[in-house]
């Protein structure tokens, strides 16, 4: 028992010893090794180390160290790995994997009996063909005769967060362990997709900008995630490696962006928080300038910016919500606090993995990815809680409209007769009663009022509609009958619009149609004069009181703005170009202005047959 004991001991010793040395034996039992344990590294401050300085003086400044996964966090300077096999295995054949996609330069040397046999050159520096084997993660096939050891040197150098996931296993292994990665990656990524499709069509159906901020983030964040696990460097640009090394910082930065548009409009911070509103505002810039430098500035700073910049504008979502909740009772805004609360624990668990204040794990590396998924789904249950709560607004208010009516009606019947008994003790009474109908009345006329208001305005726009083009077109024109003034309307229309939305989509027609909206409200801007929007693409503006030197002038002010502002949709640039007609009168007639919309309508056609983009005046013969 004493020698078993004493064997067993010596054992153990050699196998410590050999972890100490930096030396992994290869066995026939085992077909997959993890060598973080077994690595030793050393920090290349200045990066002037060559590999023939390290094979002559091997015990130069290494470090060794007892974790799985070695995580030196964020460095500026190249850093060196070392390790050892020794193949006691009747497998010749074995793949090194490094599980870590976002690696800027790596130079792989394998060293037999002192000299260098082979140098592999990799990295997001080089194009993603000339990766020994084309995977995400680094793979590097090592054949080892039976008794034969292999020393292993690895430089790593880039902005990235120096991690070395190192481990080899036989091909069986290698291809059974590929397959069941990629199986939670395309959960993820397919939720993130479906999301964002489904919100993206609501935005079409509701118009209701808060969806399409947050199909915007829900892409943003999806495509940074592509990104992290080396599916975009593989997929979507494997030759362009200029962008590889600068996409990363872009989409931490992007999704900062579309995460304060998406806060801003969810909880209308410019009307109920004004003060937090503004600091999303300066931390939006922050993050656009921070894009738009992306060209020249180091990718280094550029990301360990945006992984700062992430904490502020989650704390930001977070206490917005719960101030919305407080102040408002919103209880979308507590589901999004709580959304954004699982995002930050994410996010922090990830960041800290990067900059080497946690060890890297299955929980702080996918902690970013888990927290998304939760997130995203109470971020959507927050979404149709708002639907829900305003369709119950609407319909809470239909009720109580019905309800003022049928209180009017009853003490409308109740004052009648209480009118037709004519006795003295019951004057008291009646008054009571018409005190009653008269604040009922102007209860339902205050909703009337609103419901009018509603039908006058265009939902894209925001100015008056087709209804309220023609009311008060009419009213204007029996007006200045009575009076003798000349009134002018103005007529815009968007040339080619149907080719907008063939190349561009309905979100940038619609956007267009909001920009030359923008544009009428700045150069009009009389309290008597109108603009509307009625059909697809045409604009009416009223102006009472104007001859038609006055309208032409305004109309080539708008033909000119209109030049002088195309629309920037973020990805392409569309030159709107409008065809302005002009028509002036004086009413001599009565209900006869629809012959002036017919005029200044057939001055739009003129311009347009003349070729477009240009101001067309005519008279009618009234």
């Amino acid at each position: 028992m004493t020698l078993l004991l004493c064997i067993g001991c010596a054992a153990i010793a050699m196998d410590s010893g050999s972890i100490e040395q930096g030396t992994i034996v290869l066995k026939d039992v085992q077909q997959d090794y993890s060598l973080g344990e077994s690595l030793r590294w050393k920090v290349d401050a200045g990066g002037g180390i060559q590999i023939a300085e390290l094979l002559h003086e091997p015990s130069l400044g290494w470090v060794s160290g007892d974790s799985d996964i070695p995580n030196l966090g964020y460095s500026s300077d190249p850093v060196w790995f070392r390790t050892s096999l020794e193949n006691a295995s009747p497998e010749k054949l074995w793949y090194l994997l490094i599980d870590y996609p976002l690696i800027r330069d790596l130079d792989v040397y394998y060293v037999r009996r002192g000299e260098v046999s082979r140098i592999i050159n990799v990295g997001d520096r080089f194009e993603f063909s000339a990766r020994p084997v084309l995977n995400r993660g680094f793979i590097f096939p090592v054949r080892l005769a039976r008794g034969e050891t292999l020393d292993l040197y690895f430089r790593m150098n880039g902005p990235y967060a120096v991690q070395m996931p190192l481990h080899i296993m036989t091909s069986d292994v290698l291809l059974t362990r590929e397959t069941y990665a990629l199986l939670p990656h395309g959960l993820f990524f397919g939720f993130v997709l479906v999301m964002a499709c489904y919100n993206f069509f609501l935005f079409l159906a509701t118009h209701e900008k808060a969806y399409l901020f947050y199909t915007l983030f829900t892409l943003s964040i999806g495509l940074f995630q592509f990104i992290q696990q080396g599916f975009a460097f593989q997929f979507l640009w494997p030759k362009e490696v200029w962008w590889q090394n600068k996409c990363t910082g872009v989409f931490i930065h992007l999704s900062l962006i579309c995460s304060y548009f998406f806060i801003s409009s969810f909880l209308d911070l410019r009307r109920l928080l004004p003060i937090l509103y503004r600091v999303s505002g300066v931390l939006m810039v922050t993050s656009v300038i921070t894009v738009l430098l992306v060209p020249w500035l180091d990718e280094f700073w550029v990301m360990r910016f945006g992984v700062i910049l992430a904490l502020p504008a989650t704390l930001l979502a977070i206490s917005s919500g719960w101030l919305v909740w407080w102040r408002k009772g919103r209880a979308d805004a507590r589901y999004f606090s709580l959304a954004w609360s699982i995002f930050l624990i994410g996010v922090l668990l990830l960041a800290m993995n990067k900059l080497g204040i946690l060890p890297r794990n299955f929980i702080t590396e996918h902690g970013a990815e888990i927290g998304t998924v939760i997130e995203l789904a109470l971020l959507a249950f927050a979404l149709a809680s708002r639907i829900t709560i305003e369709r119950n607004q609407r319909l809470e208010l239909q009720k109580r409209t019905q309800h003022l009516e049928r209180a009017a009606l009853q003490a409308k019947e109740r004052a009648l007769d209480l009118e037709r008994m004519n006795s003295e003790q019951l004057e008291q009474s009646v008054r009571e009663r018409t005190r009653d109908l008269h604040k009922a009345m102007s209860e339902l006329a205050v909703m009337n009022r609103r419901l009018e208001q509603m039908n006058m305005t265009d939902s894209i726009t925001g100015v008056g509609n087709e209804n309220s083009l023609l009311s008060t077109l009419r009213k204007e024109w029996d007006r200045c009958y009575r009076s003798g003034e000349l009134l002018s309307l103005i007529v815009v229309e968007l040339d080619e619009y149907r080719e907008i939305i063939a190349d561009h989509g309905k979100v940038a027609s619609d956007e267009c149609l909001k920009n030359v909206a923008d544009i009428l409200e700045r150069i009009i801007s009389r309290p008597a004069d109108l603009i509307t929007r009625y059909g697809d693409k045409v604009f009416g503006v009223v102006l009472p009181a104007t001859d038609a030197v006055g309208a032409g002038y305004l109309a080539s002010e708008v033909l000119a703005a209109v030049i002088r502002h195309p629309f920037d949709f973020g990805v392409a640039k569309i030159q709107a170009s409008v065809s302005i007609g002009v028509a002036c009168a004086l009413p001599r007639q009565p209900e006869l202005y629809k012959d002036l919309l017919m005029a200044a309508e057939g001055a739009v056609y003129v311009a347009q047959t003349s070729g477009g983009n240009r101001v067309q005046i005519t008279k009618p013969n009234s």
